[in-house]
């Protein structure tokens, strides 16, 4: 198969064969200091894992070739357009009201990073991701991350490609408290894939929780030592051809539950502690009555399923995480109506290229047209038109792997990225602070390659 086709077959949400090179690289010992209750975790030192879909309203991952050894020069994140720079600090949480389902003595355990805005220095660096030297020592991590970035691991491990996240920085003096995101992964991603996107809203004065859904991740470092790798259940052995669909629907539901419940759990733990100086780096400085879930791919349904289920979050972003050809937003027996104001946004695919017989196609437009018909006032949907658009075009894959294995070059993923952060942070100034953006006014649009659809009731 070759490099276009792979990367359009992310973007129709299929599943190919991964191909890989192992790249060499050398792990090294950083220290790190844990208190698993709340206190920061210190990174001192320090992808590609496919973005994995919703497929039948089950998580598949779609692997797709790493990096070759190549001349082409080593990826960089921009700089972020605001005038904050970037802080990060990561905390280890329990939630002691649900067990780990595969570890059953343990309970619900969580890496949450906490990206704020802080005085911007122009030689800002810090690592891309967090524990990358500890994943790089463990026998489970490490072979995943060779096959997902093949030769430009090791340059993530060096700090080569980097962040501009500094860690335990203060944070910036405001005479307000900062409006916070929650945001989620998809299943085989991390929250640091996203860099771009998260750093870009900072720098716009949000707080941006990324939570590490533990056993969603391709690989989760905790401070005390142990890496916590991805984990997917197969159907049995036994389970009649006739039974799997549903089976794989079930849990699909179960872990839309599990992500829901982590995004919940995130706001329970800021509400204890925003007022703990000693125990939360931030506390006092956020404001929890102005609090949005975001997540892409499966991390979407993650956010929307938090939003149809608590109050607390006033806005929601659903970034590409159709469940294509079943619904685009969770279905559940309670049927919840969506009580925030949601941006749907995402990137345009032809029939052919949704999965799906073109009856099931049929139906599902008619799904997600009845529930995007149900939003609350202020909600819209996007569909991007822009070239080389798709599914990993809202992580920083593409930018780190541009022009490699199908990958557009980087001046069409800056694109793609700018369109992106733009509806974002339209969409988010809006409905958090309440300043109109002409982004969504429906008269002259910025970006012709986006078809925008206000919806309310």
């Amino acid at each position: 198969m070759s490099g276009n086709a792979t990367y359009r077959d992310l973007a129709a949400w299929s599943s190919t064969k991964c191909l890989h090179r192992a790249a060499q690289t050398s792990a090294s010992k950083a220290p790190f200091v844990l208190d698993a209750a709340s206190r920061p975790c210190d990174f001192s030192g320090m992808l590609r894992r496919p973005l994995c879909q919703l497929l039948l309203a089950v998580f598949l991952c779609a692997p797709i070739a790493a990096a070759q050894q190549s001349t082409t020069p080593l990826p960089q994140i921009p700089n972020p357009s605001g005038p904050y720079g970037i802080g990060r600090v990561g905390y280890h949480w329990i939630d002691m009201s649900r067990s780990d389902d595969y570890s059953p003595d343990r309970r619900r355990e969580l890496m949450v990073y906490f990206w704020y805005p802080v005085a911007k220095s122009a030689d800002a660096k810090g690592a891309y991701i967090p524990g990358a030297t500890q994943m790089e020592s463990d026998l489970n991590a490490a072979p995943p991350l060779h096959r997902e970035f093949g030769d430009l691991w090791a340059p993530i491990l060096s700090g080569q490609i980097s962040s501009h996240a500094i860690d335990h920085a203060p944070i910036t003096k405001s005479r307000a408290p900062f409006p916070v995101v929650i945001f989620s992964h998809g299943v085989g991603s991390m929250s640091f894939y996203y860099t771009v996107l998260i750093e870009d809203l900072v720098s716009h004065g949000y707080v941006v929780a990324s939570i590490e859904h533990t056993y969603v991740s391709p690989a989760v470092w905790f401070p005390d030592g142990r890496v916590i790798t991805f984990r997917q259940d197969r159907p049995p052995a036994d389970l009649p051809a006739s039974e799997r669909l549903s089976w794989m629907m079930k849990q699909a539901t179960i872990g839309v539950s599990i992500g829901a419940a982590d995004v919940r759990f995130v706001v329970d733990r800021i509400t204890e502690l925003n007022h703990d100086t000693k125990n939360f780096a931030l506390a006092g400085t956020l404001d929890l009555k102005h609090i949005a879930a975001m997540g892409h791919s499966a991390g979407a349904e993650f956010a929307v399923r938090a939003c149809q289920l608590d109050s607390r979050f006033v806005a929601c972003v659903d970034l590409d995480g159709g469940m294509v050809p079943v619904a685009a937003l969770p279905l559940y027996p309670d049927n919840p109506n969506m009580r925030q104001p949601l941006l749907y946004l995402e990137a345009f695919r032809p029939d052919n290229r949704l999965g799906g017989t073109p009856e099931q196609i049929a139906e599902y437009k008619k799904v997600r047209e009845r529930q995007l018909g149900e939003l609350p006032r202020g909600s819209y949907a996007v569909v991007l038109h822009s070239p080389e658009i798709a599914h990993p075009s809202f992580s920083d894959m593409p930018l780190i792997l541009h022009g490699r294995e199908g990958y557009p070059e980087t001046p069409i993923v800056e694109h793609n990225h700018e369109l992106i952060k733009q509806f974002i942070l339209g969409f988010l100034d809006q409905t958090l602070r309440h300043r109109p953006s002409p982004i969504f006014d429906g008269r002259t649009s910025p970006f012709p390659e986006a078809v925008v659809t206000a919806y309310g009731r």
